[in-house]
């Protein structure tokens, strides 16, 4: 009896040192993440265009030199090249060329049947260009989209290979990341085919952290960090929160005449609201009124940011007691108006 009779099967993944992965797992999770929006604003533009539901799938991601992703292609192929603003470096988008042939049939009015014809073949000049204008030009609009955390310029599609060769494409060393999508046509007359973005390493690497970070950098985070205890303590804080009326300029021999039963005339006319002032920064105004038996305020502006020079008013003369609280939840109260000061008072 051999001693592997009943052991469990195991799956085995090849790796290759000699070209060793640059991305991290977590940094790639977080790569197909963002281009969910990549798949679905593909799979909206390509149907509207060809007046079919077609549906984009992530399916794989990988990692080749640019040698290797250029041998592994069929030929002929639809390759793009695209400027990338936001890496401000140079990727591809490859679409299967029988795939794409069949999208163009359906955009020049045909059927796109895959079971008549051979579409495996070379397009012809109207139908490169309906490749590079209905199905590249989306691809990178949706790259832009998938990318809109990295703040860059506008992608730009540079030309469209069918035959490529590496050399012209750049290093033959040079590392690309591939995300791979299946995009499939439903209806009467199904098809599928597969559509590959591959991103220089190099340039995307340096990038990832961003993505993890949803576009902010990590100077940003450690800083939101830091700050967010101080943000909660500083919102338990007990403020004072002061009611001002008004003013009026009074001669030091007058003030120190003063007595109980004088009138004061204030600068405040009776139909405008009071001023809510927290630590001198003006915060809003209230109407005065009453709720049950004390004095209480109806906010009728939201708070403001300080006014911007000249000092605060300063507070009446009239009542040096404790400053009014603002009501948490106030009913409507009509506001209360100061006594027509008739009498002068003595002066």
């Amino acid at each position: 009896m051999s001693i592997l009779t009943g052991a469990r099967s195991t799956s085995v993944s090849e790796v290759d040192f000699r070209r060793p992965s640059r991305v991290s797992r977590d940094a790639i999770v977080a790569l197909e993440a963002n281009h969910e929006l990549f798949a679905r604003r593909l799979s909206t533009a390509w149907s509207a265009s060809s007046y079919a539901a077609l549906e984009v799938e992530h399916v794989a991601t990988d990692q080749l030199s640019l040698d290797d992703f250029v041998r592994s292609l069929p030929l002929p192929t639809a390759l793009g090249v695209v400027h990338v603003g936001a890496l401000d470096a140079t990727a591809f988008i490859q679409l299967d060329m029988p795939f794409a042939l069949l999208v163009v049939e359906r955009l020049l009015g045909g059927p796109g049947d895959p079971s008549t014809g051979d579409v495996d073949r070379r397009p012809t000049e109207l139908e490169q260009v309906l490749l590079a204008h209905e199905l590249l030009e989306p691809a990178v609009v949706a790259i832009d989209e998938a990318l809109k955390d990295l703040a860059g310029d506008t992608s730009e599609l540079r030309s469209v290979e069918i035959a490529p060769q590496p050399l012209q494409l750049g290093s033959p060393g040079d590392l690309l990341l591939l995300l791979t999508y299946r995009v499939e046509i439903r209806g009467d007359l199904p098809a599928q085919g597969l559509v590959t973005i591959a991103y220089p390493v190099a340039p995307l690497v340096p990038q990832l952290d961003r993505l993890l970070l949803g576009g902010r950098s990590s100077e940003d985070k450690v800083d939101d960090l830091n700050t967010a205890p101080l943000a909660d303590t500083m919102m338990e804080a007990a403020l004072d929160v002061r009611v001002r009326i008004g003013r009026t300029p009074l001669d030091a021999a007058v003030l120190a005449r003063l007595q109980p039963g004088d009138v004061l005339r204030l600068d405040h006319p009776t139909d405008r609201p009071a001023d809510l002032v927290v630590d001198e920064h003006h915060l809003g105004t209230a109407h005065l009124g009453k709720r049950g038996r004390k004095v209480a305020v109806q906010v009728v502006e939201p708070p403001t940011p300080p006014r911007q020079g000249g000092p605060p008013a300063a507070a009446t003369a009239v009542d040096p007691a404790a400053p009014a609280s603002v009501a948490g939840h106030p009913t409507k109260a009509s506001p209360t108006h100061p006594t027509d000061p008739r009498d002068e008072g003595r002066r």
